[in-house]
């Protein structure tokens, strides 16, 4: 981070410490998750009271320019910004792993903790529609396969990811995380049902990226049935009847 950058973060950050009218501050993006580099500017979302919301929102828009990024928002704000199921419910994965700077209220934080996490009471539905989207591009890619089209193969193979990263972090209750913290994931929040290791599985996701390999998928396919039929998901797979042996047995001729 540069020094201009370190030095706006600290000012902001004890402004809202002394300030009563704020309520909280917590640092997201690449500084929020620690991945701080050179080149990180400062992300931030500050908590005010509603009877100043538009004072702060004026006092602190554009501060900063280009190195930093800074929300102003109300708690009422904070608890409908990336609502599951709503129109922002792809930002939840910004929220994960955030630990809040400034808490006045003892509230920020579990707000926090809540976005940053499936709803229990939505998880079993969401990994169920999610692993039922990636079998299906499964389906969708042998059938090209078989058609000759390999083109469309490899990708209707790729869309099929974000499904089956959906469905394998949504079984621990996680939200998939953006491809730039992929890795990052992995490395400090490995997995515990996932019997791969961080290299072996993100070389079989850009495999499948680079070429939508017909045995990866496969032997993907059959990994994945094995978790989730052990967590209670046979019911999924017996849905697709024939057509699941078919997948995982399809050959490649001449």
């Amino acid at each position: 981070m540069k020094k201009e950058v370190e030095n706006l973060r600290k000012k902001i950050t004890e402004e809202a410490a002394a300030d009563q009218n704020i309520i909280g501050l917590f640092s997201t993006g690449s500084c929020g998750k620690g991945m701080i580099t050179d080149e990180s500017d400062f992300d931030a979302t500050m908590i005010v009271k509603d009877e100043v919301i538009d004072e702060y929102k004026n006092k602190y828009k554009g501060i900063g320019g280009i190195l930093c990024d800074l929300s102003v928002k109300t708690t009422s704000e904070l608890k409908e910004a990336a609502v599951w199921g709503g129109a922002m419910a792809w930002d939840r994965y910004n929220y994960t792993h955030l630990k809040a700077e400034v808490d006045k209220s003892g509230e920020i934080q579990k707000i926090i903790d809540e976005k940053g996490i499936i709803p229990s009471d939505k998880k079993e539905e969401f990994v169920s529609a999610s692993l039922d989207g990636f079998i299906n591009q499964v389906y969708r890619s042998i059938k090209c396969f078989r058609d000759g089209n390999k083109i469309a193969s490899q990708l209707e193979a790729a869309d099929g990811l974000p499904s089956l990263l959906n469905a394998i972090f949504g079984l621990e209750g996680r939200i998939k995380p953006f491809y730039k913290y992929l890795d990052w994931e992995l490395t400090n929040y490995p997995l515990e049902k996932l019997p791969l290791s961080k290299d072996e599985f993100i070389s079989i996701l850009v495999k499948i990226v680079q070429t939508g390999d017909l045995l990866t998928q496969q032997s993907v396919l059959k990994t994945v049935e094995n978790i989730f039929r052990k967590e209670g998901f046979d019911q999924l797979f017996d849905s697709w009847e024939e057509m699941l042996p078919w997948m995982e047995s399809f050959e490649i001729k001449g």
